[in-house]
């Protein structure tokens, strides 16, 4: 022992004699590396290290001493026992620890090479599993659109270069950049089949997706094949990772931990429980990821043709159904199928063989992914396939739903006193908004119609406010009919407000559109009683005006009944009542009712329930 300690004192005086200038440098390369690769390259550079000073030793001892002899070299490394995924930029050494690398030294001619520090990159470095830093995502998700990286506004100008032919950007090793038919720029790795809108020219990002891409390939590599794809979208604030995988061949995502909450996937829809029912979303969800990346999605070629078939159905069904589920009025469906046309005139020529799969150009996978998406999307929303489908677009799949059409005593009591408009009102609300979902083709037209006549309500209400001051102007009018004047100046008022109010929140709130008019429905009805305020709120106009109309009547009748010539109340007795008669007539005609459920049949004058 006495001779082990002695060698290795002399050892140590010459190394410090020989080498001392080379320390300082290779201090720094050691913790440049410890920073850089970490802890699994500080290892292999540890060995390194070690074996240049063994051999050093050897050298000197085989000079000093003739001898040959074994000795066992004990030495500390940074040998963690369970490695777990360390983030290469932000790691700290580890404490060493002893009796953890046992090298055996010989004294003699050192044979061999010495291995050098391994410069792998992280991407290609083994990790862990963590499920923390993997995320589950959704297509609909996507920031895409919403974390646009901004544009610095400079004002200096990137000079032309003289005779610059080549204007293409500098590829990035392993992947390809592909530029969506919208103008987004993505990447495309073909080797691996997986796509990020990252930006991969930074080496920073660059190396974390490939790490991160590598890692979940591993991971399912029990259950991935060629015709599934991987996007990862990366949250460096937050370390971590949203991915989701792709399966062409089934039209469906999966993920490698369960989906706890996919309330975006259902799209807040209650009471879905069959597989059928999800494969459904699922589908909805994988045509929109081939709407985002259109590129390299290899389909089969007689999906342009079932687009074709469902667009001539929903075409047909909404043209000899007034309670079709379509979501889209005629003039739409006409377009759609005149693109899906054009789809499988483009889509037959290149028909392959057999049962393979094609690929579109960008900018026809777009229009045949999104048209699948949406009618994909109606499926889902109905419950199609499923025992409770929506069949009717006036019904509802919901068992606590089938009261809501009647009416509570506050809609009762309003439809009494403004002249029964908030039943129409309510009938109409129950038909197009079921289940929160918005019947748009039947919305858009009874909302175009209700802002014409509130235009034309603007009117009358002038006129009728007109008339009201003209007749305060009149002499000797008596009290009582002037309070009532007022009554009907303030009615005209009133319903001129309301009117213009009305018309100002609709445009205003984008019911233009078919996501305008479910945000406007979404933000005014949240319970069965919003849906009777909003049918009161739409009737005040009309109600309004002819409240004004009514009491400038009642005016004009205390004003002329007023008098006392006996001649003169007869004469007008007799005609108002005949006036009164005829203009009621019209009401009484038309089955005039003041409960918002029911109608009085023309066969014996029963009730009939309305469903």
């Amino acid at each position: 022992m006495v001779s082990y300690l002695r060698a290795i004192l002399n050892w140590l005086g010459l190394l410090f004699n020989t080498t001392a200038p080379h320390i300082r440098f290779i201090v720094h390369q050691c913790i440049f590396r410890v920073r850089k690769l970490g802890i699994r390259a500080v290892q292999s550079a540890l060995r390194t290290f070690l074996s240049r000073l063994l051999a050093n030793y050897q050298r000197i001892s085989q000079k000093n001493n003739n001898e040959p002899e074994a000795a066992v070299f004990t030495a500390a490394s940074i040998i963690h026992p369970a490695l777990t995924p360390v983030n290469g930029l932000s790691q700290s050494l580890v404490p060493l620890q002893a009796n953890q690398l046992q090298v055996q030294v010989n004294q003699g001619p050192a044979q061999g090479s010495c291995t050098s520090i391994d410069s792998r990159s992280p991407s290609t470095l083994p990790m862990e599993w963590d499920p923390s830093k993997f995320k589950l995502l959704a297509p609909q998700l996507c920031q895409r659109y919403k974390g646009r990286v901004l544009v610095r506004s400079d004002k200096k100008t990137t000079p032309i270069p003289a005779k610059k032919k080549d204007f293409s950007e500098t590829p990035v090793d392993g992947w390809e950049s592909v530029v969506h038919p919208e103008g987004a720029l993505y990447f495309y790795d073909a080797t691996r089949h997986v796509f990020t809108d990252a930006n991969l020219r930074s080496k920073k990002l660059f190396k974390a997706i490939n790490h991160l891409a590598d890692q979940l390939r591993l991971k399912a590599s029990d259950i991935i094949d060629d015709s599934t794809h991987l996007v990862l979208e990366l949250q460096v604030k937050e370390d971590a990772c949203n991915y989701y995988f792709v399966q062409h061949d089934k039209r469906l995502l999966f993920w490698l931990q369960d989906y706890d909450e996919p309330i975006c996937i259902y799209e807040r829809v209650k009471g879905v429980k069959s597989d059928t029912h999800i494969k459904i979303a699922l589908e909805a969800q994988y045509w929109m990821h081939c709407e985002l990346y259109p590129n390299n999605a290899p389909i089969q070629h007689q999906i342009a043709t079932e687009l074709k078939h469902v667009l001539l159905h929903a075409h047909s069904d909404f043209l000899t159904s007034d309670t079709s589920v379509v979501p889209y009025d005629l003039a739409t469906l006409q377009s759609m199928l005149d693109l899906s046309n054009h789809l499988v005139e483009y889509v037959e020529p290149l028909k392959p063989s057999g049962d393979e799969c094609m690929e579109l150009p960008a900018h026809l996978m777009c229009v045949l992914a999104r048209l699948m998406r949406l009618f994909a999307r109606s499926k889902f929303l109905n419950f199609y396939g499923q025992v409770g489908a929506r069949l009717n677009a006036n019904q509802s799949v919901y068992e606590v739903e089938q009261s809501r059409q009647k009416g509570t005593l506050r809609l009762r009591l309003a439809n009494a006193f403004l002249w029964g408009t908030p039943a129409a009102q309510y009938k109409f609300l129950q038909k197009t908004w079921i289940d929160n979902i918005l019947n748009y083709p039947k919305w858009s037209k009874h909302i175009s119609r209700l802002n014409s006549d509130w235009s034309n309500v603007t009117i009358f209400s002038t006129v009728m406010l007109a008339v009201d001051v003209s007749f305060l102007a009149v002499p000797d009018v008596t009290s009582a009919a002037a309070v009532v004047i007022y009554l009907s100046a303030m009615c005209s008022v009133s319903s001129l407000v309301v009117s213009m109010l009305l018309a100002v929140e609709c445009r205003g709130w984008g019911t233009d559109s078919a996501n305008g008019a479910a945000s406007f429905m979404a933000r005014m009805i949240h319970t069965q009683s919003d849906v009777e305020a909003l049918a009161i709120m739409y009737s005040l106009p009309y109600a309004y005006l002819i409240w004004a109309m009514f009491c400038f009547v009642a005016a004009l009748g205390i004003s002329v009944f007023h008098s006392t010539n006996p001649a003169t109340l007869v004469v007008v007795g007799l005609c108002w009542v005949a006036v009164t008669t005829l203009t009621l007539w019209p009401a009484w005609w038309g089955k005039f009712n003041i409960t918002p459920w029911s109608v009085p049949s023309r066969k014996g004058g029963q009730v009939e329930e309305i469903v």
